[in-house]
């Protein structure tokens, strides 16, 4: 086995068995022999993993001198999910090169992951949504989506789990009275978000997820301070309704500072929803 392949696995494996538990120890014993027969067969020189990604490894790599992008996941659904979005997406994700069982080789967008202006996220989630029978192309609609992501998140710092449970409430209510559905990205934070300059924005990692659009905002609209400012500008362009994005990010607010405190990070620009959260529960 060559050594970049196993100097993968060392890199990767506290994340991977955190995000999937230890019944990801045999495929990540399994990891480097699947990277090597990738790079044999697709003619790949393999270089260092990227830090982040959640279902699955991502690495840097090379052929024939163009950089481009293999990811590998122990969940091959959910990576074949991801693949066929995708390609639905057009120039606003990845161009595929070629996939196999697990296993995807993508172009390399030479790109800043940070949150674009108003008007460039509005024209992102316009392409994204427009794809036609969005409940054809769906891996889940969000009530599953929601019973999935939800467990995730025990109570943290000022997050209680009375807090938790109001916000599981709010939700569920938000789901049960969804507007018109398209197909969701599922899961647009900042760093799934790259800038690529005259391109636009280039969407990565889709989750495929069947929901009312504004669900796709609630991560931008909280993302950084001033989020009142955020969510009125952004409803400004976009056809989006202001009083289901702020119920949206009323009910999701906890799961977004849970995010931030696990990271380190500072939580200041949502204590207001937090608080206003907090006050609504009373009626549940």
């Amino acid at each position: 086995m060559g050594a970049p392949a196993t100097r993968v696995v060392s890199t990767v494996e506290e994340r991977m068995r955190r995000r999937h538990g230890d019944s990801v120890l045999p495929w990540l014993a399994d990891l480097p022999r699947l990277l090597d027969r990738l790079a044999a067969d697709w003619g790949l020189a393999l270089g260092e993993a990227f830090a982040d990604g959640n279902s699955g490894v991502a690495l840097r790599v090379s052929r024939d001198g163009t950089p481009l992008v293999l990811k590998v996941s122990p969940d091959a659904e959910v990576l074949g999910t991801q693949v066929r979005l995708m390609r639905l997406y057009g120039r606003t994700a990845p161009t595929i090169h070629a996939e196999a069982k697990g296993a995807v080789l993508m172009e390399y967008v030479d790109g800043v992951a940070r949150w674009p202006e108003p008007d460039c996220f509005a024209a992102l989630l316009r392409d994204l949504h427009a794809v036609p029978d969005p409940a054809r192309h769906a891996r889940a609609d969000l009530a599953t989506g929601v019973a999935n992501f939800f467990p995730r998140f025990t109570p943290t710092g000022p997050v209680t789990a009375g807090l938790l449970l109001r916000a599981r409430a709010l939700t569920d209510e938000l789901v049960a009275t969804q507007g018109t559905p398209v197909l969701l990205h599922g899961d647009l934070h900042r760093d799934n978000l790259l800038d690529a300059g005259p391109r636009g924005v280039v969407a990565i990692d889709p989750a495929g997820t069947l929901g009312e659009a504004e669900f796709d905002a609630v991560d931008y609209v909280l993302g950084q301070s001033d989020v009142r400012v955020r969510l009125a500008d952004l409803v400004s362009v976009t056809s989006l309704s202001s009083a289901r994005l702020e119920r949206w990010c009323l009910a999701l607010a906890p799961l977004i500072a849970i995010g931030l405190l696990r990271r380190g990070e500072p939580i200041d620009h949502l204590v207001g929803f937090l608080d206003d959260l907090e006050i609504a529960g009373g009626g549940h």
